[in-house]
């Protein structure tokens, strides 16, 4: 087994000029390139469920265990031996990556700073690859599922008195606040400051919006992860905290730029060997060397890849709804599956959003913010670097209000602002002044099934108002909720529509017409480059769910129904979709998968 030595990284980290900062990653885990003899339990992704779930198996207590983390990426924040460096740090400073900084998170998804890191077999969507996964790329935006979601429709054991305590763990271990800059203080405000007080007119609450929701509607500042103004998240709460003195645990090997394509499983549907391939480096241009992972007797193999890459991999290794195989390898020739799991990507979802950009010109002191713009900002770069305060502290949104339709019950709608325009800085929709409102349907009725096309790619799923009964549905919704957005908005005279309805972009509909603001909602898109409806958000679940039968997983032990010793621990359990941003949910499940799965 040919291993990265702790020593050198070690010393790697000393001549970069980190010394007592660096946090080894070997410290916690081997780096392998070659996994060798068999593993007592073997994880599918390092993402957001992957890391906490290792984490939670090394401190559980049964340290002479094997584990082996297979990852499609490699080491993203900077004490862990992350090396994707901002280009505005200065020379000599490796303290810091992309991962690390907050600002930076509209600079990833979807943009070109996060290229090399967005997984190639989803390529309609941005899922990020590294260790702590999407939790890396994403806004960390922290909100509570609804209790009455947990009791109503999750299965049993799942409900809201017996989630909460790990909703309650995993913020003692990843700080949530809503001013993550280390004076305390909030920056680029002015969207709150312009939108806050047509919320409170309309009979909504300014309260805590990461806690469980109270109708008929809540508004405040985004609480996000965070922690002496760096990204905050499983890598910091979890995975470094096995190892908080440097004090070496064995037990965990990990198998870096590698991607899991088949498992082999024998005649009774227990899981033996995976099978990967390994590239030299980031670049997934590279083919990849074909290498494999094996299970010892007993052993557990734990899926936590994400909702669309997990059913990828069960779908490649004949585990689903057999009798669909056309459906799921369009024009292929497939045999039935082996193992039959009708629930195994059936029901996919995701949220889905519509943008429209204002200029506001009105008594509160506004300016458009551009992360990108590392000249125009110098002066903040330096105070980040200082003591990581100031806007480079601050995610993206700046203010969040989630409602519900009715005007009570669940939350349904939600309205999030960023600090800057759409299209190109300077162009005609992102001007000095111009903010953008998304309006997200926190509970869409759209379902899907995932597909692969001949190379083993997921297609684009087809939820984002689709031309079906439930599509039907969510663009009323979208279109009427995105109608009382501009009638609420219309209240202050300084904001005034750049991109949407009656803007430039749209100047031939109007924004105070239901009929054209459905068109506007379901019209083509991009317009002059800009995508604006049928917006993919990228909270993916439901691929593989908790259920309680038949198919899907069972809420008791994790193990997928079909097989033997195959567990899921990832967004696929999530059986309905989670009326708000999802990566809260998401940890709080992995936190308890942890604990089941360390009594396998």
């Amino acid at each position: 087994m040919k291993t990265i030595s702790r020593r050198t990284l070690l010393q790697a980290g000393l001549a970069a000029g980190i010394g007592s900062q660096l946090h080894s990653l070997s410290a916690l885990a081997q780096l392998v390139e070659q996994p060798v003899g068999t593993y007592d339990v073997i994880i599918v992704g390092g993402g957001t469920a992957g890391s906490i779930v290792a984490s939670k198996l090394l401190e559980s207590g049964r340290r002479k265990q094997r584990i082996l983390i297979i990852e499609a990426g490699g080491e993203t924040a900077a004490r862990i031996g992350g090396d994707a460096f901002p280009p505005w740090l200065p020379a000599g400073h490796r303290d810091l990556t992309i991962f690390d900084v907050p600002g930076e998170y509209s600079q990833m998804a979807f943009m070109p700073l996060g290229k090399p890191f967005q997984l190639t077999e989803t390529p309609f969507t941005f899922q990020g690859i590294g260790l702590g996964g999407n939790s890396q790329f994403n806004g960390m935006l922290f909100q509570t599922n609804p209790p009455e979601i947990f009791d109503r429709f999750w299965p049993k054991g799942w409900e809201w008195k017996r989630m909460r305590p790990y909703f309650e763990r995993v913020r003692s271990r990843i700080p949530i606040t809503n001013t993550p800059s280390t004076d305390a203080v909030a920056f680029n405000t002015g969207p709150a400051m312009i939108a806050h007080p047509l919320y409170a007119a309309a009979g909504w609450v300014e309260a805590d919006t990461s806690r469980p929701f109270t109708p008929p509607g809540y508004f405040s500042r985004p609480y996000v992860a965070a922690v002496d103004g760096r990204r905050a998240g499983p890598i910091s709460g979890y995975f470094e905290a096995v190892d908080p003195d440097g004090i070496p645990v064995g037990g965990l090997e990990i198998v870096r730029f590698a991607k899991a394509d088949r498992i082999d499983f024998d005649k009774h549907g227990k899981a033996q060997v995976v099978h990967y391939r390994r590239r030299d480096s980031l670049d997934q241009s590279q083919p990849g060397t074909p290498g494999t992972a094996r299970l010892r007797k007993g052993g557990l193999l734990v899926l936590a890849a994400g909702a669309l890459a997990t059913v990828r991999l069960l779908l490649l290794s004949g585990v689903g709804p057999r009798g669909r195989e056309a459906e799921i390898f369009p024009g292929q020739s497939r045999p039935p599956f082996a193992i039959d799991n009708q629930r195994v990507g059936v029901g996919v979802f995701d949220h889905v959003m519509t943008m429209v950009t204002y200029s506001y010109d009105g008594p509160i002191p506004y300016q458009a913010y551009n992360y990108g713009d590392y000249a125009g900002n110098a002066s903040d770069l330096k105070r980040y670097l200082a003591n990581h305060s100031g806007p480079y502290a601050q995610y993206q949104p700046v203010s969040i209000l989630n409602y519900a339709s009715s005007g009570g019950g669940t939350p349904d709608v939600e309205i999030f602002l960023n600090p800057n325009g759409a299209g190109t800085p300077g162009g005609r929709y992102y001007g000095p002044n111009t903010l953008s409102a998304f309006l997200m349907l926190l509970d869409p009725r759209a379902r899907g099934v995932i597909t692969l096309d001949a190379a083993g790619r997921v297609n684009y799923p087809n939820i984002y108002l689709p031309d079906t009964p439930e599509g039907a549905a969510d663009t009323d919704l979208m279109a009427q909720a995105v109608f009382d957005m501009l009638a609420m908005f219309k209240q202050d005279p300084g904001l005034k529509i750049v991109f949407g309805p009656g803007g430039l972009s749209h100047p031939h509909l109007d924004p105070n017409s239901l009929a054209d603001v459905r068109a506007y909602v379901t019209g083509p898109a991009p317009v002059d480059g800009v995508f604006y409806n049928r917006l993919i958000i990228n909270h993916f679940g439901g691929t593989a769910a908790l259920s309680d039968g038949p198919g899907g997983v069972n809420p008791k032990t994790l193990l997928l129904r079909g097989t033997r010793n195959v567990a899921v621990a990832d967004a696929s359990l999530i059986p309905t979709i989670v009326t708000g941003h999802p990566v809260g949910t998401i940890m709080a499940v992995a936190d308890r998968a942890g604990d089941i799965l360390s009594h396998w």
